[in-house]
């Protein structure tokens, strides 16, 4: 399907190997994740599996990635990978726990229903990404942000009319410049969705280059910040990041459904 960055069998193994030793190592009572150490990438034997079985959450992830790319790729609407970012949603370091994934969806879903008439036959499929962000001042913060693929009969610009968060930024937060909404064309739309989808937590570092601009480069997340997004994922299941419109998941998987 064209997918970029998919992670392979070897690769899942050590980003879970890697996160069961952050939770021995952090003393997290292992009543609370040892069930993860039967997880090995085979038939699941959990019946309700945990975000944060690198297993278990990719398996469910991608099954969304196929079923709304058939329903996206079956549209002849223009389609836009979009990054949504509302610095309200920005939270210090040991606070991760009080990011509300349904506050974020529900901020999202009251400008669609306030965007036009031809909104209602859009399809949006994409979730909640975690970043890890540190200023050029040394300040940290958690940046969660919303990346989704759309299909729906809107241009760029209004696409960014549309999803452009109402809320001011925090006092705090006043004066940095932040682009609140970036839109992109889809060249791939198996590859857009699952980039929407991807769970890893980024680390992202303000830096000036030659011309005095600001930019951001890599860096290795610490180790505490890691087990904070760990624990937060270990309190979710595996599709409770996701966000679909337009669509809906059945028992017999993802399928269209108009918005009144």
């Amino acid at each position: 399907m064209k997918v970029q960055k998919v992670l392979s069998e070897e690769e899942l193994s050590r980003l879970h190997v890697a996160r069961l030793a952050r939770f021995a190592s952090g003393d997290v009572n292992d009543q609370n994740w040892k069930h993860l150490k039967r997880c090995h990438g085979s038939e699941c034997p959990h019946q309700a599996c945990s975000a944060a079985c690198a297993f278990g959450e990719r398996k469910e992830l991608n099954r969304v990635v196929r079923q709304t790319r058939r329903l996206l790729d079956a549209s002849a609407m223009p389609r836009h990978f979009v990054t949504i970012i509302d610095p309200t949603c920005f939270l210090k370091p040991g606070h991760l726990s009080d990011l509300s994934v349904n506050g974020m969806f529900q901020s999202l879903r009251r400008r669609l229903r306030e965007a036009p008439d031809s909104w209602k036959s859009a399809r949006i499929v994409g979730a909640v990404d975690i970043a890890y962000d540190r200023d050029a001042d040394g300040r940290e913060w958690w940046a969660p942000h919303l990346h989704l693929a759309i299909a729906v009969d809107a241009d760029a610009k209004e696409v960014r009319r549309v999803l452009k968060p109402r809320r001011p930024a925090p006092p705090d937060l006043v004066g940095r410049k932040f682009r609140p909404v970036k839109v992109k064309r889809v060249t791939s739309l198996a590859n857009a969705i699952a980039y929407s989808l991807k769970s890893t937590v980024d680390g992202r570092e303000a830096i000036w280059d030659r011309r005095g601009n600001k930019d951001r480069r890599p860096f290795r997340v610490p180790e505490a910040a890691q087990l904070e997004h760990d624990l937060w994922m270990l309190g979710m299941r595996p599709r409770d990041r996701s966000f679909l419109g337009g669509m809906m998941v059945s028992k017999g998987g993802v399928v269209p459904r108009r918005r009144p």
